[in-house]
C-alpha cells in the first residue's frame, strides 16, 4: 500500500513553506535596509550642502547606534514571542522601522538621527530574533537549510536596494522610499499563518492542525502533529527556557557553537566594511565612483548568497564554513597588505590616479564578500534553527542576538576610531587575525547537522562528549584526536558563559590596546592653527556652489562654516582626524542675478523693471510713471548697477557668472588705519 503522504505531496509539495518563508524574510529586507542606509547617507551628511552637517565621530555613532538599539529587540522577543506567538511579534517589528524612517524624513538635528537609528535597531533586532524561529518551525527537515539561508539572501537584497537607490536620490527622499519596505512586509506577512508549534504551545490544536495542513499541502499530518504535540508537552514540563539553556549540558554545548559562529561572523569586520563601503572605496583612485563600486559590491553579495541556498542541504554545513573562512582570510589579508603599503610607504605603490594596483583592494573586498557569503553569512542561521529544542529556541535566539549586537557595536564603532588614529590597515589586520582564529575553532568545534531531524541532532549533542557521534571523514585515530581538541575548546568557551556580559567589553579593550602605540601625530584644537598649517576650504570637497560661485551654506551675515584640512602630522581634537570646520567670509546671495538686473536696466529701465526686480518697488513705480525720470534716472541706474553700487534691497550679493565682472567695494572712514607708504 502506498504512503499517503508521499502520494499527496508531489510536485510543488514545499510551495507554501517557501511562500511563508519569503513573506517572513521580507521583514529582513525592511530591517537590514536600515544597516545599508548608512553607506550612501554618510557621504551626504559629511559632504558640502549637508542637510544636517556632522563630524566623523558623529558619523560613527550614526552607524553604531543601530547595534545598540538591536540589543532591545531580542529582549522584547524573549518576553513576548512565546506568550503572543511568532507572527504578531514579527509584525510588530515593522512599527519601530516605520517610526525610524519618519524621524529621518523630518530630521532637523543630529539628535533626531540618533533616535531614528535606535528605533531602527529595535526593529532590526526583533526581526533577526523572530525570523529564524518562524522559519525553523514552519519548515520540513528537507528544506530547513534552504529556508534558513533565505535570511541572508533577503538581507543582501536590502543592501543592494540601499546602495543602488541611495546615491541617486536626495537624503530625505531615500527615507521616504525606504519607508515602503516595512509597509510591504506587513502587507505580505499579514496573510501568513502562525507556526504550528506556537499554536500548540498556547493550546490551540485545531488551529495548529490547519496551519500545518496549509504549510505541508497535505491532509496526512497526524503523525507530525503528534510529534510536535509531544515536544510541546515535554518543553512545558522542563520549565524556564533560559534556565534550561544555561544549565543543561547539551544546550550549553549548542550555545557555545552558536556563539562561536556569531563571534566569527562579526569579527571578520563584515558590518564595518558594509557600513563604511563608500567611505572605504572613496580612497581608491579608480575610474568608477565610490557609489558605483558599492553597487557592484551589493550585486556580488546577492549573487554569492544564492549559491548556499542550493548547497547547504547538499554539501553540508562544515565544508561550507571552512571554505568560507579560508576565502575570507585571503580577501582580508589582501586588503590589509595593500593598505599597509599604501599608508606606510611612499615608493612602492604609484600615486598616479587610475593605476592598476588600485583595483587590488577592491578585488580583495569582493573576494572576501563572496567567500563570507557562501558560508559564514548563511550557515549559522541554518544551524541556529537546528541545534536547539523548540521550547528554548526563543531564549537561544535572544542570547545569540544580544551577544551579536554587542560585538557588532564594538567592531563598527572601533573601526572608525582605529582607522582614523592608526590607519585603515590596522583594522584590516585585526579582522584578518580574528578570521584565522575562527577557522581553527570551526574545524575543531562545529559538528555536521546536515539532513538530521531535531531529535537526531539533540541525540548527537547528548552523546558528543563520549565520542559516539562521528561526522568527519578520515581514520578513527584522526577523529579521536580532533574530538579531544574539540572537548578542550568546548570547555574553554563554556567557561565564558558564566560571565557573558564580559565578552563584548573584553573584545573592545583588546582592540583599543592595539591603538595605543602607533601614532606620532599631535592632537590640538585646529581652530588655533595659523596660516600655512591648514588648507581651507578642503579642496577635495565640493564646497563651492557652482550656481552662485560662493561657499555652500553662506548666511545673511556673510559667513559660512566649511570643512578644512590640516597639514600632515596634526590631528584635530574636534574630529580626531585631520579635518575640522572653520567659519570663512563669503557673499550671501538670494537669487538676484547681475546679468538679469543689468539687462533690465538697459532695456526696460525707463519702466522701472530693474528696481522692481531688485526689490525697490517705490523707486520702480516712480520710474514707471516718469519714464525713468525722462530717461536720465535710467542712465544713472545703468551706471550704478553696472558698477554694482546698487544691489538687491535685502543686502544680498549678485549672482555673477564664473567669468563675470565681480567688483569688491573697499570703503574707508575716520576709523580706517592707513599704513604709511614707506612702511609697506
Amino acid at each position: 500500500m502506498s504512503d499517503p503522504v508521499v502520494k499527496t505531496r508531489g510536485r510543488g509539495q514545499y510551495r507554501n513553506e517557501y511562500v511563508a518563508a519569503l513573506a517572513a524574510t521580507s521583514s529582513l529586507v525592511a530591517s537590514v535596509a536600515c544597516a545599508g542606509w548608512s553607506s550612501p547617507a554618510l557621504p551626504v551628511l559629511r559632504g558640502p550642502g549637508s542637510p544636517i552637517p556632522i563630524t566623523p565621530d558623529e558619523g560613527s555613532w550614526i552607524v553604531s547606534l543601530l547595534s545598540i538599539g538591536s540589543l532591545f529587540g531580542p529582549i522584547i522577543c524573549g518576553m513576548f514571542v512565546d506568550r503572543y506567538g511568532r507572527r504578531p511579534v514579527l509584525l510588530f517589528s515593522a512599527i519601530p522601522l516605520v517610526a525610524g524612517w519618519l524621524f529621518i524624513g523630518f530630521a532637523q538635528s543630529i539628535g533626531m538621527l540618533y533616535t531614528a537609528r535606535l528605533l531602527h535597531g529595535i526593529g532590526y533586532g526583533l526581526a533577526y530574533s523572530v525570523t529564524p524561529i518562524y522559519l525553523g518551525e514552519i519548515s520540513s527537515d528537507a528544506v530547513r537549510g534552504s529556508t534558513g539561508v533565505l535570511v541572508t539572501v533577503m538581507a543582501k537584497l536590502a543592501f543592494l536596494f540601499e546602495y543602488s537607490v541611495g546615491p541617486y536620490v536626495g537624503f530625505r527622499a531615500l527615507a521616504w522610499i525606504s519607508l515602503a519596505l516595512p509597509m510591504c512586509f506587513v502587507a505580505l506577512f499579514f496573510w501568513m499563518p502562525e507556526t504550528p508549534y506556537s499554536l500548540l504551545a498556547r493550546g490551540n490544536k485545531q488551529a495548529a492542525a490547519a496551519s500545518l495542513r496549509w504549510l505541508r499541502r497535505s491532509n496526512a499530518i497526524d503523525e507530525e502533529l503528534a510529534r510536535m504535540e509531544k515536544l510541546v508537552l515535554d518543553s512545558k514540563r522542563k520549565g524556564n527556557p533560559l534556565r534550561q539553556l544555561l544549565m543543561t549540558s547539551t544546550n550549553k554545548k549548542s550555545l557555545v557553537i552558536i556563539l562561536l559562529l556569531s563571534l566569527g561572523m562579526q569579527l571578520t569586520g563584515i558590518n564595518a566594511i558594509l557600513g563604511y563601503s563608500q567611505t572605504i572605496f572613496s580612497r581608491l583612485a579608480l575610474p568608477l565612483t565610490a557609489a558605483e563600486l558599492s553597487i557592484i559590491l551589493a550585486l556580488v553579495q546577492l549573487a554569492s548568497v544564492m549559491l548556499p541556498t542550493f548547497l547547504v542541504d547538499r554539501a553540508g554545513r562544515r565544508p561550507l564554513l571552512l571554505v568560507s573562512t579560508a576565502g575570507s582570510l585571503v580577501g582580508l589579508a589582501t586588503c590589509a597588505v595593500y593598505f599597509t603599503l599604501d599608508e606606510t610607504t611612499d615608493d612602492i605603490l604609484s600615486p598616479e590616479p587610475g593605476a592598476a594596483h588600485g583595483w587590488i583592494p577592491f578585488v580583495g573586498v569582493l573576494f572576501f564578500i563572496v567567500s563570507f557569503a557562501i558560508g559564514l553569512a548563511t550557515v549559522p542561521f541554518a544551524i541556529l534553527g537546528e541545534v536547539f529544542p523548540k521550547h528554548i529556541k526563543a531564549a537561544a535566539n535572544a542570547v545569540f542576538a544580544v551577544i551579536t549586537s554587542a560585538v557588532v557595536f564594538s567592531v563598527v564603532k572601533l573601526f572608525q576610531v582605529i582607522s582614523d588614529g592608526a590607519g585603515t590597515y590596522v583594522s584590516f589586520w585585526i579582522f584578518t587575525g580574528c578570521t584565522a582564529v575562527t577557522g581553527v575553532l570551526i574545524y575543531f568545534v562545529i559538528p555536521e547537522t546536515k539532513g538530521k531531524s531535531f531529535e537526531r541532532i539533540q541525540e548527537m549533542m547528548t552523546h558528543r562528549e563520549k565520542g559516539n557521534e562521528s561526522e568527519r571523514d578520515g581514520s578513527d585515530g584522526v577523529e579521536n584526536k580532533n574530538h579531544s581538541v574539540s572537548s578542550t575548546f568546548l570547555k574553554a568557551m563554556q567557561s565564558l558563559l558564566r560571565t557573558p556580559h564580559l565578552i563584548a567589553p573584553t573584545i573592545a579593550v583588546l582592540m583599543l590596546v592595539l591603538l595605543i602605540p602607533i601614532s606620532s601625530e599631535v592632537e590640538i584644537d585646529c581652530n588655533s592653527l595659523r596660516m600655512g598649517q591648514y588648507i581651507c576650504p578642503d579642496p577635495s570637497l565640493r564646497q563651492i556652489d557652482p550656481k552662485t560661485q560662493q561657499l555652500r551654506g553662506c548666511t545673511p551675515e556673510n559667513r559660512a562654516r566649511v570643512w578644512c584640512i590640516a597639514v600632515d602630522g596634526i590631528v584635530c581634537s574636534e574630529t580626531k582626524n585631520t579635518s575640522f570646520t572653520r567659519e570663512m567670509p563669503c557673499k550671501w546671495t538670494n537669487g538676484y542675478h547681475f546679468d538679469t538686473a543689468l539687462l533690465l536696466s538697459v532695456f526696460l529701465g525707463m519702466f522701472g523693471a530693474d528696481r522692481f526686480y531688485l526689490g525697490y518697488p517705490a523707486l520702480g513705480l516712480l520710474k514707471f510713471c516718469t519714464l525713468g525720470f525722462m530717461f536720465l534716472g535710467q542712465l544713472v541706474d545703468v551706471i550704478l548697477i553696472a558698477t554694482q553700487v546698487v544691489g538687491p534691497a535685502d543686502g544680498s550679493a549678485y549672482i555673477i557668472p564664473y567669468y563675470g565682472p565681480v567688483i569688491t567695494v573697499v570703503r574707508s572712514d575716520n576709523w580706517t588705519y592707513r599704513l604709511p607708504q614707506d612702511n609697506w
